[in-house]
């Protein structure tokens, strides 16, 4: 043993002042709570981001631990010494037993003559026993390059029982060593809110696939990492998981395996059943990511807990005293498909992957009548509150359970415009919001659980301040959820000036007086989108499609939501700079010029740059959306000039065109044109002239295409189109082909002049040529015209186009409508 006085090492500055006293820097824990005993946590870490050691000899060192009835430790109900060893990363896991329950408790640790800092923790109302209330927060996926976790902050200063956490703890990397992983955890911990929250309640904990590597499914990793084998990858993460957490010596891990499913009891007013997901669970179907689900996806072999623990939630399920019976896990139980029109479009790694194993439960839970069936999930970076049903196709059916989602600490959701997109097609979705980051509150008696969903402003700033964004209530015996307060913050609603119908895909900005930007987000189906802020001045800024943008001041008094009712006009047409067309894959800037009118956008760029087109994306389209839609554009390469006829997997990034100049020709009234001037970089002294044109009351943009060989012999080369959309559920369509569904590209040769592109959100894109005089390269995920032209000297050739957006309805073919235009 040796004197841990001696090993403290100088902190680098960065950190230093906001960790806790060396050697205890990553504070302390406590987990796993019962009614009579609970796991108590530390490690000695005197340099925590030292991945080899942090700052550790290769010796066991003596830890004392106490645990007292008060924070003075005037009453020291327990005491003892525990061996920190080299070989578990000097980390400590006591398991203090014979305690009274249901009291607060204080805990401290000590290394020679350091302490920790005191931490509190709790046990649990006996088995069985009558209690009245219980209090509790739940959190998911802190990701930590998302921020500085001011969630933790707020939710460190609650007053709570504990505290369920349902996984991704860490974002792993690519290396998939121990010591790695060791790192990952301890960067995690120099957290001081993170640190606050595990120092104030007890934990119980359960992961998600990152504390290993995304997406991953038993045994079965989704790719390639660093080359180890995955067992020995998903060991090395479990050992770190289990070594910096408060686990339960049964919870150790033996190799790649790890014992996590478990239940927890709050007297009889509450029983968890806290699963993993991962572990057990088959491979995600059809390669994963969102989908239609067909085949092997109704495997009723297939699961996501394994036959074992399946049987075993059951079981409990069935055997349950308990008034509330809660099902901790990670991934969203609800269905949700994205696709609007008769297709289905669902994400194959939730349950939406496994309905068979969900309907098992769902059918289960439905017909023992369990009682008060609460789900719990994270995952998504969303809230959600959602009605389980055992036929999710059937909005009329009985709601069996409440599953609550709570929105991440810290890490983004890139997915948020594509869910907004799908709710109306799923009604069970009783509230959904993805603009903010925070954790959910759960407050509950024998006659009520009432749910709180807590938001921080921007999870980049440290002090951010944090509302509730919605509060819901489930009453005793009664499934669903219904919304009991709508928090502070501005709720706007926005509609059509003429109709007063509701708008939804409207982007909604708010910006304060000093710049700083609150919310952007888009309006729901109803035309609602909430915003929350601090009291204060601001100005709201709207943008929809087909719509006259708009700003309006706002006042946010506190206490009170504030309510604005925000009417749009119908767009003229226009073409020009300062606007841009709202949308996930939106890229364009307000520099970029924008043709629009009352039925769609599209925006052409003059100077961003995508960086799949680098150095040749001026000129082309960027943005594209009908009115009533958000832009899933990645670009159109238009046109493109090859020597060679363009084959292979990026036979569409032809960077054969280069523009030099574009501007506006025509502002607005009967025509509005942008020109792009330019020329091949693959054909000598040709030159390529652009015009888009757009008029009133048409679905697309004119697009003309100039080439002049300017040279003196003739030039032979290929030219046409390549569009790319890169929003969910995205697949292509050639005439007499139907939808392309193949991944490799291949030649399809058109029965009409169009080529199409569509998604999940009802929006089809079209290239509609003059002739058919071209043939069609597609895959899945693109498609482009190909055709071969001869230019003599100062000869022209003109391709022209209209390039279209359109709503395609709920017909069984997304590309029909582009055979009416």
């Amino acid at each position: 043993m040796v004197a841990v006085s001696q090993l403290v090492a100088e902190l680098p500055a960065a950190y230093a002042d906001e960790l806790d006293p060396a050697p205890f820097a990553l504070g302390v824990a406590s987990g796993e709570p019962n009614h009579e005993s609970v796991v108590l946590w530390t490690r000695l870490a005197p340099d925590p981001l030292n991945a080899v050691d942090g700052g550790m000899p290769t010796d066991p060192v003596q830890v004392a631990w106490e645990v007292a009835r008060d924070p003075q430790f005037r009453h020291v109900v327990q005491s003892g010494e525990v061996t920190a060893a080299p070989g578990s990363a000097h980390t400590v896991h006591v398991v203090v037993g014979d305690l009274a329950p249901d009291r607060w408790y204080w805990y401290r640790f000590r290394a020679d003559e350091v302490y920790s800092r005191t931490g509190r923790t709790r046990t649990m109302p006996p088995p069985g026993a009558k209690a009245d209330h219980m209090r509790f927060a739940f959190v998911s996926c802190q990701s930590w390059v998302g921020g500085p976790y001011p969630a933790y902050r707020d939710l460190a200063a609650q007053d709570l029982d504990f505290v369920v956490h349902l996984g991704d703890y860490i974002y792993e990397t690519t290396n998939g060593s121990l010591t790695e992983f060791r790192r990952l955890h301890a960067l995690y911990k120099t957290s001081p809110d993170l640190r606050a929250a595990h120092a104030r309640f007890p934990f119980v904990l359960t992961w998600d696939d990152h504390e290993v590597q995304n997406n991953y499914a038993g045994s079965i990793p989704p790719g390639p990492a660093d080359g180890r084998p995955f067992l020995e990858r998903r060991a090395n993460g479990y050992q770190a998981y289990y070594e910096h957490l408060p686990l339960r010596p049964e919870q150790r891990p033996t190799g790649p395996d790890m014992l996590m499913y478990r239940r927890v009891n709050f007297g009889r007013l509450a029983q968890f059943s806290v699963l993993d997901t991962r572990q057990y669970r088959s491979d995600q179907a059809l390669g994963d990511g969102r989908k239609e689900p067909t085949g092997e996806v109704f495997d009723p072999t297939r699961t996501m807990t394994g036959p074992e623990q399946e049987r075993w939630l059951l079981d409990g399920l069935s055997r349950s005293k308990a008034r509330w019976n809660v099902v901790a896990q990670q991934t969203i139980m609800a269905a949700f498909d994205y696709d609007l029109g008769p297709g289905q479009i669902v994400n194959l790694d939730q349950w939406d992957g496994y309905p068979p194993a969900r309907s098992r439960i769902l059918d289960f839970i439905a017909t023992q009548q369990v009682s008060n069936p609460i789900v719990l999930s994270g995952d998504w970076h969303t809230h959600w509150v959602n009605d389980l049903k055992t036929d999710f196709t059937d909005p009329g059916s009985k709601t069996v359970a409440t599953e609550f989602v709570g929105t991440s600490i810290s890490s983004g959701a890139g997915w948020d415009a594509d869910v907004r997109a799908g709710l109306a097609a799923n009604p069970h979705v009783k509230f959904y919001n993805g603009s903010y980051r925070g954790y959910v509150i759960c407050d509950v008696t024998e006659q009520r659980w009432r749910t709180d969903l807590r938001i921080v402003l921007n999870a980049r700033d440290a002090a951010s301040p944090a509302y509730t964004i919605a509060a819901f209530e489930v009453l005793d015996g009664a499934p669903g959820a219904h919304r009991i307060d709508a928090g502070d913050g501005i709720i706007a609603r926005v509609t059509d000036a003429a109709t007063g119908a509701a708008l939804p895909n409207v982007q909604v900005t708010v910006t304060a007086t000093d710049g700083i930007q609150p919310m952007a987000s888009t309006t729901d189906p109803s035309g609602e989108v909430l915003a929350f802020a601090p009291p204060g001045r601001y100005t709201v800024a709207v943008n929809g499609v087909g719509y006259e943008p708009v700003s309006h001041p706002v006042t946010v008094v506190e206490g009170a939501p504030t309510k604005l009712d925000l009417p749009l006009h119908r767009a003229a047409t226009r073409a020009g700079a300062g606007r841009t067309i709202p949308g996930p894959q939106s890229q364009a800037g307000t520099a970029d010029l924008v043709l629009g009118n009352d039925l769609m956008a599209l925006a052409v760029s003059a100077g961003t740059d995508d960086p799949q087109l680098s150095g040749v994306t001026v000129g082309k389209p960027l943005d594209l959306a009908a009115v009533g839609h958000l832009d899933q554009l990645d670009w159109i390469n238009l046109p493109y000039a090859s020597v060679t006829q363009p084959r292979g997997g990026n036979a569409w990034q032809q960077r054969t065109v280069r523009s030099t100049a574009v501007e506006v020709l025509s502002a607005g009234g009967s025509a509005a044109t942008v020109r792009a001037t330019g020329a091949s970089t693959a054909v000598p002294d040709l030159r390529v002239v652009t015009t888009y044109t757009i008029r009133p009351n048409e679905p697309w943009v004119t697009a003309e295409s100039t080439f002049t060989n300017l040279g003196t012999a003739p030039r032979t080369f290929w030219t046409g189109d390549a569009l790319d959309h890169d929003g969910a559920g995205q697949r292509s369509g050639v005439p007499g082909h139907g939808t392309i569904t193949n991944g490799t590209p291949a030649d399809y040769p058109p029965t009409a002049p169009w080529v199409g592109m569509t998604g999940s959100d009802r929006q089809t894109y079209g290239l509609l040529y003059e002739d058919t005089g071209f043939v069609a390269y597609a895959a899945y995920n693109w498609v482009m015209s190909q055709r071969q032209v001869t230019l003599a000297p100062g000869e022209t050739f003109t391709l022209r186009r209209r390039i279209a957006a359109v709503d395609c309805g709920e017909g069984a073919d997304p590309f029909a409508v582009l055979d009416r235009l």
